[in-house]
């Protein structure tokens, strides 16, 4: 089996999640006011989470089966039939760092992409099953969709494929419900408690591959989840939601703040990096100017800004 996921940060909790209960569990208290009292909370949850992992059925699989394609392809250009450069830069972008750290990430994501296309190609064509993770998010319903697609040359008819969506909720021992907004949230103890997968029959396949393929065509600079189902947007579809933000902002803000504002508020809609090009745009249209920049080495978004026409 491989296991196909969408983030790096799920592909980091899903290899720990299929280590099982020989990977390490580990907490640090460093700082704060919690004293010996904190220090034994600490201890305690981390003897709970490393006796649930050992309690938690197991996963098929080992973690080189995490196959993560992390290419963000709710954004931008989808014209390419590989990811290649028009992806790269979409990538580059969305990193919201210097450009050296751009290029470097892009590339890095790509690399990552095309060795897992190679990987699944290869042992999907042999008969090995294909688990997909899929959020709720629009780059999980973008990557499954673009999956699909790339499959279909192997025949559906073929294929043994399968995919396990995050629930909305789900309970907790002490009453208590959880909600994720995307399996990179997931603690890998919970993955296997969560494993309900259901097959990807060919004919599901074949729609999800036709669905891809009108995306391709449209070629939106965006594509977004709206009432459950995937379509092409406009690059400001989000803007009405970024101006409520802002308008409960002071005068003067921290772009990082407004951000995480912004995320709470969206959820699965969009990334940290895609919300501060959306914050750019208005610097660029004047409604918004940079009061401070961020200093070397960190994101963008670290800076300054002040309200300005409106």
């Amino acid at each position: 089996m491989v296991h196909v996921v969408f983030s790096t940060s799920a592909r980091g909790s899903l290899r720990m999640a299929l280590a099982g209960a020989g990977g390490a569990a580990a907490v640090g208290a460093i700082g704060g006011t919690g004293g010996p009292l904190g220090r034994l909370a600490a201890k305690r949850e981390a003897a709970r989470s490393k006796r649930e992992t050992a309690e938690a059925p197991p996963l098929e699989g080992t973690p080189a089966d995490v196959l993560c394609l992390p290419l963000a392809l709710s954004v931008g250009d989808i014209s390419e039939a590989e990811p290649g450069g028009r992806r790269k830069g979409v990538l580059a972008g969305l990193w919201a760092m210097g450009p050296f750290e751009n290029e470097e990430f892009a590339d890095k994501m790509l690399t990552e992409a095309r060795r897992a296309l190679e990987a699944l190609d290869r042992r999907a064509g042999a008969g090995e099953t294909v688990r997909v993770w899929q959020g709720p998010g629009a780059d999980d319903a973008c990557g499954l969709r673009f999956l699909a697609h790339r499959l279909r040359p192997l025949g559906f008819d073929k294929l043994r494929a399968e995919r396990v969506p995050l629930p909305e909720f789900w309970p907790r021992p002490d009453g208590t419900a959880v909600r994720c907004d995307g399996w990179g949230e997931v603690e890998p103890r919970h993955w296997a408690a969560l494993a309900d997968p259901e097959p990807l029959a060919a004919p599901v396949l074949n729609a999800l591959a036709q669905e891809w393929a009108a995306l391709r065509a449209e070629n939106a600079p965006l594509r977004a989840v709206v009432n459950g189902r995937l379509m092409s947007a406009a690059e400001n579809f989000y803007d009405g939601f970024v101006l409520e933000v802002l308008r409960a902002q002071p005068e003067q803000f921290r772009e990082a703040e407004a951000i995480g504002r912004l995320l709470g508020s969206l959820r699965t809609g969009v990334s940290d990096g895609f919300a501060a090009m959306r914050l750019e745009a208005l610097v660029r249209k004047g409604l918004l100017e940079v009061v401070s920049g961020p200093q070397p080495g960190r994101p963008v978004y670290d800076r300054v800004l002040r309200k300005k026409g409106m």
